[in-house]
């Protein structure tokens, strides 16, 4: 494979993209008055609040890991990991897991806060996975367990969504390579 076709593969959208900028794209989130309205309480409204940026980088750090990973699969070329999307990808986990660490949340929403951690430490494990990818190896085994890490993160996330709070798991907005942002 040549490396023209590599990069044109790798390159999802343009260097300066807003779907791969470091951290979430700002999106119209409820007020909170108004969130606590439709939630029930001022407390679950601030959570609910605190959940939007984290969710929003997981799902889009799952997204990321399961296109970068389909490439280096693809192609069987482990440069993947020296992309700058993987760079992007791993800041992104980064912000979820200190905000997901430092969550407060309501007794009634801890249910929902475990979710988001699980999604965060299978996704985050799926990251890792990608420095045990081989030259010369065979990546089979690296790959299967980043599929499996995938799959339990993706699955936790799509417990932790709620429309309610505006956590929602499909968004075609960056779907596309041609994105015109």
């Amino acid at each position: 494979m040549t490396n023209d076709l590599f990069m044109r593969l790798a390159t999802v959208h343009k260097p300066d993209c807003v779907a791969i900028a470091e951290g979430p794209a700002p999106e119209p989130v409820a007020d909170p008055a108004t969130l606590a309205v439709t939630l029930g309480s001022d407390a679950l409204a601030r959570y609910a609040g605190d959940c939007q940026p984290i969710y929003e980088n997981l799902r889009r750090v799952i997204g990321q890991i399961s296109g970068l990973m389909i490439l280096a699969r693809l192609t069987g070329r482990i440069e993947v990991a020296d992309l700058p999307e993987l760079a992007t990808c791993q800041a992104r986990w980064n912000d979820a897991d200190e905000r997901t660490a430092a969550l407060a949340a309501p007794q009634a929403a801890q249910p929902h806060r475990e979710q988001l951690a699980a999604a965060c430490l299978f996704s985050g494990l799926a990251l890792k996975t990608f420095s045990a990818l081989g030259q010369r190896a065979d990546n089979n085994a690296a790959f299967d367990r980043m599929v499996g890490l995938t799959k339990r993160a993706y699955a936790h996330l799509s417990a932790a969504s709620t429309e309610k709070a505006g956590l929602n798991m499909v968004d075609f907005t960056h779907a596309c390579c041609s994105c015109r942002h």
